[in-house]
């Protein structure tokens, strides 16, 4: 008689500091979800969701790239966001496929279609990250917003709007991106496609990216 094979080994179990990590992560994340619902307009963060989805970002970075060729932001900041798009889609994809955390259970997924079958998972938030590392740029390149402000058609909106207080322009202009990423950060929690630490670590990874992407211009002489 050939020997039985008993039943199949379950995976192990995750240790319990990762398991209260996750039911706190998991309890916090369905809290916002739940209690943002009723409040936060459906159509705002579907929009916040369309401007950070990296079909729309890269082709208008693209687009803005080959149209000034002579601005100092075609290098000081646009040059650094395409980089920087097509590290975070690599390295966010990487991450997502070695984690293979799934997303929420408690929202639906049907409206939201992946840029890669691997964005189907849930750890790191590719749009966390995408947005930190627009905003991170946006402060690492305030010189060269400051310099394309000499254009005449922006320095009279500068007379105009800020009294000619260029560095006041900018800083708004810096601290307008930063609201818009922090909220689309957000946002990805309270459309329930993220939980709470992929949003963080998103967030973390963009930010990175934008040191990593633009201290690497610097050394090739690019910037």
């Amino acid at each position: 008689m050939g020997q039985g094979h008993g039943p199949p080994k379950s995976p192990p179990a995750a240790p319990p500091l990762f398991r209260r990590i996750h039911d706190l992560d998991n309890a916090v994340s369905f809290f916002i979800h739940t209690l943002t619902r009723p409040i936060a307009p459906k159509p705002l963060l579907r929009f916040l969701e369309l401007l950070a989805d990296f079909r729309f970002f890269f082709p208008v970075s693209l687009a803005l790239f080959l149209a000034v060729p002579s601005s100092p932001l075609r290098s000081h900041l646009l040059l650094p966001l395409l980089l920087c798009s097509l590290l975070d889609l690599l390295f966010i994809a990487l991450i997502k496929l070695l984690v293979r955390r799934s997303r929420p259970s408690y929202a639906n997924h049907s409206q939201y279609n992946a840029v890669v079958p691997v964005d189907n998972f849930s750890f790191p938030s590719g749009h966390s990250s995408r947005v930190c590392f627009v905003a991170s740029i946006f402060s690492l390149s305030r010189p060269s917003l400051l310099a394309d402000l000499h254009h005449p058609r922006v320095a009279f909106l500068v007379h105009r709007w800020f009294s000619g207080d260029q560095a006041l322009a900018v800083d708004i202009l810096i601290a307008a991106v930063w609201a818009w990423a922090v909220t689309t950060v957000i946002s990805r929690v309270a459309l329930g496609r993220h939980y709470v630490i992929d949003v963080f670590f998103g967030a973390c990874f963009g930010v990175l990216e934008a040191l990593f992407s633009f201290r690497l211009l610097e050394f090739r002489g690019l910037l």
